[in-house]
């Protein structure tokens, strides 16, 4: 029950009711019982707050420092160590070797003004163990400026330049040792710490905070008086992207080949399904000789469709702008593709199907001014995953041309071998004259269509939209073996990505590619760590069906069909 402004439970302004002899006085349980008892010790909080602004404690003692004892000018408290107490300068600066990103503060009698760790003499030391000195140090730029997770910091850096700097190597890698990751490698004077870039990259992807926002948040919790700060917005950008895609390559596996980066295989770093069949990891070599009631264990799902809200604007160019890591998780090779692009010829695409109309409005509006109008991409039905190097971008609408390349492109990562049941909002028009248009793509994607393998459906929300006919031969209730696959499965992540389009479609084709790629991952690794309790889940519902199901035939009895 919701507390009234007086926390009795009452609603604000109510006449309370009177007791009477037959009617005993009611009592009311606070919905919140924590914050009901607050209400009533909100002076003393707020007296403890106020104590915290001022050094009552400090003056009574005469301002004797906390950790030397021997100095009486402990002006100084360090807001983000434990119980911020007031030492020295030289005792501050000493205890902050390990930790230069915290916050200070200095008493100027009246009250606490923020001050710097720079300012009161910390220099960091690169290059050597953590309190010792290199002898011949070389100062860093005067204006270093560290991006740290509670703000922007301007840093004295002292280099190694002693017998031991070979050992140490050049500046960029003194500052990689320590965790700090820097804008360039030509003279450094930015840099952000691992801990900031990881912040802001569980912020983007989950919570899609943009840089914009992130870098505001920093400028707001370094000063929030208006004050001007170093601008890194910039240096932010590019640090989060290049860090973004090395975290990509060292989770995929990149950093252990024997050819580094350069022999990263297109989709080796993307993040895979482990449910979905693969022979030789997690089925057989030869699961085609299990016997005829097993075959459907084996059996590949995926589905194909487009989302028109991740527009790009005609920003830049790949000359400008490249990508970091063409082709090597989830978007297609880009050259390849454009230049298959370029080739084809507009193909007639509408459909008889009345059912369709929605394409041939695709296919025709809101393309000016635009670099890419949409999206299409493949994921595997069941699970959800988006396939490696099955995500491009479309010109024109949905058309042929493009959804061909996208699904060959992710089929060259699948088992020839395995059966395929190919889910697809317009399939019942687009798997027409399939084979022929396969034959015309480039050899780096072609397949071969064994369409002898191949199953084509409608998922089951959008085959309502076709004719009849359409969803008698398409549907998933009369595939063997597709139990309760509703085909949908495409649709959840275009929710998830829809969230990053107002800010990727301003970007550059390599900027917005790398944004996307890294979406796309996180999205596969939350499905992959959910998968235990998702299949969990849906193995007890099946269950639970199963024994209602039959449980209702046994019931019925068996049937007679003579009558």
């Amino acid at each position: 029950m919701d507390l009234g402004a007086d926390g009795d439970g009452m609603p604000e302004g109510a006449a309370p009711e009177m007791p009477t002899e037959a009617q005993p006085a009611r009592t009311y349980k606070p919905a919140d019982p924590a914050l009901h008892r607050f209400r009533g010790r909100r002076d003393e909080y707020l007296h403890e707050l106020l104590r915290r602004d001022g050094c009552m404690s400090h003056e009574v003692d005469n301002h004797i420092c906390g950790v030397c004892g021997l100095t009486t000018d402990a002006f100084v408290r360090c807001v983000s160590c434990f119980g911020s107490e007031m030492t020295c300068s030289r005792c501050c600066v000493e205890a902050h070797a390990a930790n230069p990103f915290h916050r200070v503060e200095t008493w100027n009698v009246r009250f606490f003004e923020k001050t710097t760790l720079k300012k009161l003499g910390l220099h960091v030391q690169l290059g050597h163990r953590l309190g010792q000195r290199c002898v011949t140090p070389r100062r860093l730029y005067n204006g270093f400026v560290v991006l740290h997770t509670n703000g922007i910091h301007e840093v004295d850096v002292d280099l190694c330049d002693c017998e031991n700097a070979e050992r140490a190597g050049a500046a960029e890698i003194q500052m990689l040792r320590v965790g700090w990751f820097p804008a360039t490698d030509d003279v450094p004077r930015t840099c952000a710490t691992f801990e900031c870039l990881d912040l802001f990259i569980t912020a983007t992807l989950q919570a899609k905070t943009t840089a914009y926002d992130f870098y505001r948040m920093l400028e707001k919790m370094t000063d929030s008086t208006g004050v001007k700060l170093p601008d890194r917005y910039a240096a932010l950008l590019r640090m989060n992207r290049e860090y973004s895609h090395l975290m990509m390559l060292k989770r995929g596996g990149v950093g252990h080949e024997p050819e580094g980066v350069a022999g990263t295989a297109p989709g080796a770093p993307a993040v895979h399904c482990l449910c979905c069949p693969r022979p030789g990891i997690n089925i057989p070599d030869d699961f085609q000789n299990v016997p005829p009631e097993k075959q459907f264990l084996y059996v590949c799902f995926i589905a194909l469709d487009a989302c028109f809200r991740l527009k790009r604007r005609m920003v830049s160019n790949e000359l400008k702008d490249p990508t970091l890591g063409p082709g090597w998780s989830y978007f297609v090779e880009s050259k390849p593709y454009w230049e298959h692009l370029r080739g084809a010829t507009n193909q007639q695409e509408m459909s008889t199907c009345s059912g369709l109309a929605a394409l041939d409005h695709a296919n025709t509006k809101f393309s000016r001014g635009y670099s890419s109008t949409g999206v299409g991409m493949g994921v595997c039905a069941r699970h959800e995953f988006v396939q490696p190097t099955g995500f491009g971008d479309l010109q024109k609408g949905e058309r042929y041309v493009n959804m061909d390349y996208i699904f060959a492109s992710l089929m060259r990562h699948k088992d020839s071998r395995l059966f395929k049941i190919i889910s697809y909002d317009i399939v019942c028009q687009w798997w027409k004259n399939l084979v022929d248009r396969l034959k015309e793509l480039p050899g780096l994607v072609r397949i071969a269509a064994l369409i002898h393998l191949w199953r084509f459906v409608i998922p089951k929300m959008h085959i309502l939209g076709h004719l009849i006919a359409c969803q008698l031969a398409y549907s998933l209730s009369y595939v063997p073996g597709s139990a309760q696959t509703d085909g949908e499965g495409i649709e959840r992540p275009w929710a998830n990505f829809g969230a990053v389009a107002g800010s990727t479609r301003e970007m550059g084709p390599g900027s917005r590619e790398d944004v996307l790629n890294n979406h796309m991952g996180y999205w596969n690794w939350q499905k992959l760590i959910s998968l235990l309790e998702r299949l969990r889940a849906r193995i007890d519902r099946a269950r639970a069906e199963y024994a209602s199901q039959l449980e209702g035939f046994t019931a019925a009895g068996p049937v007679n069909f003579t009558h």
